[in-house]
């Protein structure tokens, strides 16, 4: 990803409420309360009313998005408070031999760096992703988590800026102007930004967003495919594409590139941004999502699954006889004679159908019946946990892909 600051606002400025939830009146007034503490920058006391809420609300994507601002808003606040650990000014009356010297220099990048694995701010992200992975295993369109698992956790690290401080300066006007909403002005100064610095990703995908948000939509487009060129391992551009491509009412060119995002990342507001284009087309559409109650890839603790759900029992019994043949991200390196797939997903949810009643996951069994078990398993039914797979599967299977997802436009 860009930088965190970058992301971070590019994230919450484009983030829309959810839906709210069926709520007790009781439950109501916390997660109105939690509203009005993230409204007050109270992180901590938000956090605490709302994961009770998760826990009694599984399938409400209104807990889910809004838990998911307060972690990362919080965590931003927490790594800005870290401790900032330093060595004591050495003896300048000490003159050190080079070997000594090159000792110390060893012991102190080995403390740097146990200083960084520990802190504070670190363990907080780190169950901040839980939450999120659980929000994604539990809940259908819990859109802001699926987000910032692949932002925060699947994207490229780097840090994106200029090394001209002409750039720098029209770029933090840029921003100061997109945060007002003075669009217009926004539109000028990044485009100054780029005159000095063409390679300047930032500036380029906040002139589309300026574009975007000034009704510009023609100009959008063009500045989203640009971006996307740019860095084609992105979704961010696609998305806003998708929506310039959309506003345009240039619906079949809006459709293409939505399915080619979520191939690129099965992301969870794609999918929603595919209902609404099949709906501009009179047309539905409908992934057929399945909530799980156990995690991916483990046969170790499974703490969701506390009633003991038989059906499950059985994907976790199928893993636990298929890991012996894969490499440590699920993929069947090993040759064996209990499947024909290259994959510890879908070969878990192929014995689960055969050690379950037929009435059980309907959708999983009409698409394997159809063909596509591979993609619905993949593609529908797409975890964090088993990205390492999906990939893999993605990049060998794009024309199926794209055919899985004209027959759930079609159905």
């Amino acid at each position: 990803m860009y930088s965190f600051r970058a992301s971070l606002f590019i994230l919450l400025f484009f983030f829309t409420a959810s839906a709210s939830a069926q709520f007790s009146r009781r439950d109501q007034r916390r997660y109105s309360l939690a509203e009005k503490k993230y409204e007050q920058l109270k992180f901590d006391d938000a956090e605490k009313l709302l994961l009770p809420l998760s826990k009694r609300y599984p399938n409400s994507s209104a807990v889910w998005d809004l838990l998911s601002q307060v972690q990362i808003r919080n965590y931003y606040v927490r790594s800005q408070q870290d401790m900032i650990f330093s060595l004591a000014k050495p003896d300048s009356t000490y003159k050190p031999n080079s070997a000594e010297r090159s000792r110390r220099d060893s012991l102190d990048r080995i403390f740097v760096r146990i200083m960084n694995d520990g802190r504070p701010s670190l363990r907080y992200f780190n169950r901040s992703v839980n939450t999120w992975r659980e929000a994604t295993l539990r809940c259908s369109d819990a859109e802001l988590p699926s987000m910032l698992l692949r932002t925060c956790v699947l994207d490229p690290p780097s840090t994106d800026s200029s090394e001209l401080p002409k750039a720098m300066l029209q770029f933090k006007l840029g921003e100061e102007a997109l945060g007002k909403q003075n669009y217009a002005d926004a539109i000028q100064f990044f485009s100054q930004t780029l005159k000095y610095d063409s390679l300047f990703f930032s500036a380029r995908i906040n002139l589309g967003n300026a574009y975007f948000y000034n009704k510009e939509f023609l100009l959008a487009t063009g500045t989203f495919r640009e971006c996307i060129r740019q860095r084609p391992y992105l979704q961010e551009p696609r998305k806003y594409l998708v929506d310039a491509l959309f506003q345009l009412q240039e619906i079949d060119q809006a459709k293409h590139e939505a399915i080619e995002a979520i191939i690129l990342y099965p992301d969870v507001s794609m999918f929603l941004k595919l209902q609404s284009i099949a709906r501009a087309n009179n047309h539905s559409f409908d992934r057929h999502w399945q909530e799980r109650v156990v995690f991916p890839n483990t046969v170790g603790d499974q703490p969701l699954n506390e009633k003991g759900d038989r059906d499950w029992m059985e994907y976790i019994n199928g893993f636990s006889i298929i890991e012996q043949y894969c490499n440590k991200d699920g993929i069947i390196i090993k040759k064996n004679n209990l499947t024909q797939s290259t994959y510890s997903e879908i070969f878990s949810w192929e014995y689960m159908l055969k050690k379950t009643s037929v009435d059980k996951f309907i959708s999983a069994r009409k698409m394997q019946e159809a063909g596509y078990l591979d993609c619905y398993v993949m593609l529908s039914e797409y975890h964090i946990d088993f990205n390492a797979q999906y990939q893999d599967f993605a990049r060998k299977n794009k024309d199926k892909l794209r055919s899985y997802m004209e027959f759930l436009m079609s159905e």
